[in-house]
């Protein structure tokens, strides 16, 4: 199973400081934190009691760069050390046997920029325990035992990029987790595998967030993502997503790369990836897929790379539009992407050097036309053309020559996914004839019906409106 993106880089080694002068030793022992004024600041020691601030190395760790690099893995630490210098920039605390960070534990180190946690035993993380970290800009939490989201003990953690909390056996992820760190560019909550629920409003206030991991999750469905504006990479790899509905990743119009390898994606509706406009990579590897809708692609004007290798393509008529757009898209190595499962004679064949003359293919069925519709102006309207499968994409002709596809509108007009073309709000001028057209590798199929808009009755509309007085003004009424 492929491993999540976004692991952090392994901790450098440790290194020890030489002083080949006394002068020098001297020196540093007596200058001012990194970054403080000539006149010092007084800052309270992570062990409390107003102890003087800790310029020297704590003798459980090691230190580098004047003491601004603290590392004290594998010392079998079931706390944090109280006396961690106050100039450190990079605190590595991994694989210790920490369960509790407790409140102001780092208070003093307002220096600090990378703070690394994982591989600890960390159950509670107390409300304040990153209080006095205004340079914070990586937090690493992964391989932990945190059942919840600390949500209050990101407080104040106002440049906070980076929070990894990767493989802890997190349950939920509530309703605003992450609001109070708005300033995230990349989030990490992949593996984690007894995630049970995410709320709808998970993810609210996460504006600048550019990466999120949530791979092998346990997820059934494509959480709600649409306040994240900005993000660019989506990693959803690992999970059980056997259906790709229409709406999955709306908002997510700056997405360039979504991974979705090792899903167990059956299933992908047509006009699933319509929202995805800013698309580069996809990556649909090692998945359950046959067909895929015609021209799913189309609206990706963007999309360069598309990953489709290990699923059990069954090479009909249905991925014909899909060999077409591989040599158009990719036409220097069309071998690169999707070999045929099926049928049994065409097993083992490049998808990208099919072409037409392997199948026998057959224009779309409309199962269920339009049909004529009277309707009051106002009035909501629908008019369905269904077709016998999914693979097929469906347009509709306006009376007055647009022509309208999932994802464009006209006020109050607009393409479902299913086909279905909807009114909202009907006006006279609405009236016409509207013409379905479906298409598959094939060829394309029509169907015409005529909406018929009939004007509102003043006479009724005054009577309900509660209009003025005089003879007939409708106020008797009732």
């Amino acid at each position: 199973m492929a491993r999540a993106r976004g692991s952090p880089c392994p901790p450098l080694p440790p290194g020890r400081m030489s002083w080949p002068h006394g002068a020098l030793l001297f020196l540093w022992l007596f200058s001012p934190p990194l970054g403080a004024g000539g006149g010092g600041v007084a800052v309270t020691s992570a062990a409390g009691g107003g102890s003087p601030p800790a310029t020297s190395c704590p003798a459980a760790c090691s230190c580098s760069n004047q003491a601004s690099r603290v590392i004290c893995t594998r010392r079998d630490l079931a706390e944090v050390p109280a006396s961690i210098p106050v100039n450190t920039r990079y605190l590595n605390l991994q694989e210790n046997g920490i369960q509790v960070i407790r409140t102001d534990t780092f208070k003093h180190l307002r220096h600090l920029e990378i703070l690394q946690l994982s591989k600890n035993l960390v159950r509670k993380i107390e409300v304040g325990a990153f209080n006095g970290l205004p340079s914070l800009n990586t937090l690493e939490l992964f391989d932990n035992r945190l059942t919840t989201v600390p949500t209050q003990a990101f407080e104040y953690l106002s440049k906070l990029r980076e929070l990894w909390l990767r493989n802890n056996p997190i349950e939920s992820i509530p309703s605003y987790a992450f609001n109070r760190v708005p300033s995230l560019r990349r989030l990490d909550l992949g593996e984690l595998k007894r995630l049970e629920y995410i709320s709808e409003a998970a993810f609210e206030g996460l504006v600048n967030l550019r990466y999120l991991n949530l791979g092998m999750c346990n997820l059934k469905d494509i959480p709600n993502l649409t306040a994240l504006v900005r993000l660019e990479e989506l990693e959803l790899s690992g999970n059980r997503l056997d259906l790709i509905r229409p709406g999955s990743f709306q908002g997510l119009t700056s997405l360039r790369k979504l991974w979705l390898m090792h899903a167990q994606v059956a299933t992908i509706e047509r006009n699933a990836f319509d929202d995805l406009k800013s698309l580069e990579e996809l990556n649909l590897s090692h998945n359950n897929l046959m067909s895929l809708p015609h021209d799913l692609f189309t609206p990706l004007h963007r999309l360069e790379r598309v990953h489709l290798n290990h699923n059990p393509w069954h090479c009909n008529c249905d991925v014909l539009w899909l060999s077409w757009w591989l040599k158009e898209t990719v036409p220097s190595n069309t071998t690169c992407c999707a070999r045929c499962h099926a049928p049994a004679g065409l097993k083992g064949r490049y998808i990208g050097e099919l072409d037409q003359s392997h199948f026998t293919c057959y224009a779309p069925v409309i199962v269920e036309p339009p049909t004529d519709l009277n309707v009051t102006e106002g009035m909501a309207a629908e008019l369905k053309c269904r077709t016998g499968t999914s693979m097929t994409s469906v347009n509709w002709l306006t009376p007055n020559g647009t022509l309208m596809t999932h994802g464009s509108y006209r006020v109050r007009i607009s393409v479902l996914h299913d086909g279905t073309l909807n009114f909202t709000n009907v006006t006279v001028q609405d009236t016409g004839q509207y013409t379905c057209m479906v298409t598959n590798s094939a060829g394309n199929t029509t169907a015409s019906a005529t909406l018929n808009v009939s004007a509102v009755d003043p006479v009724a509309a005054g009577g309900t409106g509660g209009g003025g007085g005089g003879p007939g003004g409708g106020g008797g009424v009732g």
